[in-house]
């Protein structure tokens, strides 16, 4: 006997399968060392902190005087033993999260064009985002110069991926020369307005952020928390286009880790799975995961993305914050971190929603 609800769900499933996002596969990251794999992770954080102590050696006559009243002695060996395993930490997250190396790669590669050179930003650009705050926080309040918080920013970044660079290559989402087939609207990830507009986005949001806070409860909450503060004239005299000025590489670095590689993100298995659900015959379990992570590709690695900088601010800000700078308590440094958190939470949102339009392909 014919059963027209049958007929519906069986036409429906058909439609479904026709118009089903197709998986793409994508090449993994080419590995340029030459190491057994085992030792490849190990000599990179080896190398990272040896390059990190040398270069800090090096520059430490250029700022040595900014930092000697704002850093405490640090004796205690779970002080020095968390800096390092934290350390140890942010490598791993790049590492084992798939992150390629730094632009720093273009140099060491002669097959590479100038627009390369752009290649590479995933951990450069969390590193900036992360590092960024406890700097902002020397230089803003406690008359450390912004030449030192830019050369410290240099030694962060550099002395992070130059060595991993050498071990890991660029992304596809992050090379001129990659294939339609390996990134998603290409067209998009290279135009240059759509990059320059992305990155004020970003800028726009953290310094209305930050502005926010100065004009509201932060200068109370340091006053209270940090012992120490040498000026808040930084937060009393802070105007929001000044700000914004300010924050104009961290958007660029913004846009670079969260919004590229989500814009870019090929259908995988797991969208072809979500297209295929049927909420008619779907288990209670199915439906839940569904509804829980039944995005695209592309939302999904925004939402990773932008937990992992969520995530990587608040711990290195809070930690450096309150086992490096003299007079800062736990809640000092946790309220300063949650700050930027907050603020890298908007910028995903923000990116979220310039994503979510026609002509833009999941």
């Amino acid at each position: 006997m014919f059963n027209p609800h049958g007929a519906k769900v069986m036409a429906k499933r058909k439609q479904m399968a026709d118009t089903a996002p197709k998986a793409v596969p994508i090449p993994p990251l080419k590995q340029p060392s030459k190491l057994p794999n085992v030792l490849r992770f190990p000599t990179l954080v080896i190398t990272s902190m040896i390059v990190s102590m040398a270069m800090y050696s090096f520059t430490s006559q250029f700022g040595a005087g900014d930092l000697a009243g704002v850093n405490k002695r640090r004796d205690e060996w779970w002080e020095i033993g968390g800096l390092l395993l934290w350390k140890a930490t942010e490598l791993g997250i790049g590492w084992w999260g798939e992150y390629d190396g730094m632009f720093l790669a273009w140099f060491f590669d002669h097959t590479r064009t100038t627009a390369d050179m752009r290649a590479g930003w995933d951990l450069a650009s969390l590193t900036m985002l992360s590092h960024m705050p406890y700097l902002y926080l020397l230089t803003t309040f406690y008359a450390v110069r912004p030449t030192t918080m830019w050369l410290g920013l240099f030694v962060d970044v550099a002395s992070t991926y130059l060595p991993f660079t050498l071990l890991r290559d660029s992304s596809p989402v992050h090379r001129s020369e990659a294939k339609k087939h390996e990134v998603a609207n290409k067209s998009i990830l290279d135009d240059f307005n759509i990059r320059l507009y992305t990155s004020f986005l970003a800028a726009v949001v953290y310094g209305i952020v930050i502005y926010g806070s100065f004009r509201s409860w932060l200068p109370g909450f340091l006053i209270v928390h940090f012992d120490g503060l040498k000026d808040l004239s930084g937060a009393y005299e802070a105007a929001l286009p000044g700000v914004t000025i300010g924050f104009l590489i961290s958007g660029y670095a913004a846009q670079s880790f969260l919004f590229v590689p989500a814009l870019g993100a090929k259908p995988d298995a797991h969208d072809i799975q979500m297209a295929e659900f049927d909420p008619e015959t779907a288990t209670l379990g199915q439906t839940i995961w569904y509804n829980v992570w039944g995005y695209s590709k592309r939302s999904r690695t925004l939402i990773k993305r932008t937990v992992t900088l969520i995530l990587v601010s608040a711990m290195q800000t809070g930690l450096r914050t309150v086992i490096t700078v003299e007079g800062v308590d736990v809640v000092g440094a946790a309220g300063w971190a949650a700050m930027w958190a907050m603020a890298a939470t908007l910028v995903g949102s923000g990116f979220w929603w310039v994503g979510d339009v026609e002509g833009v392909s999941n």
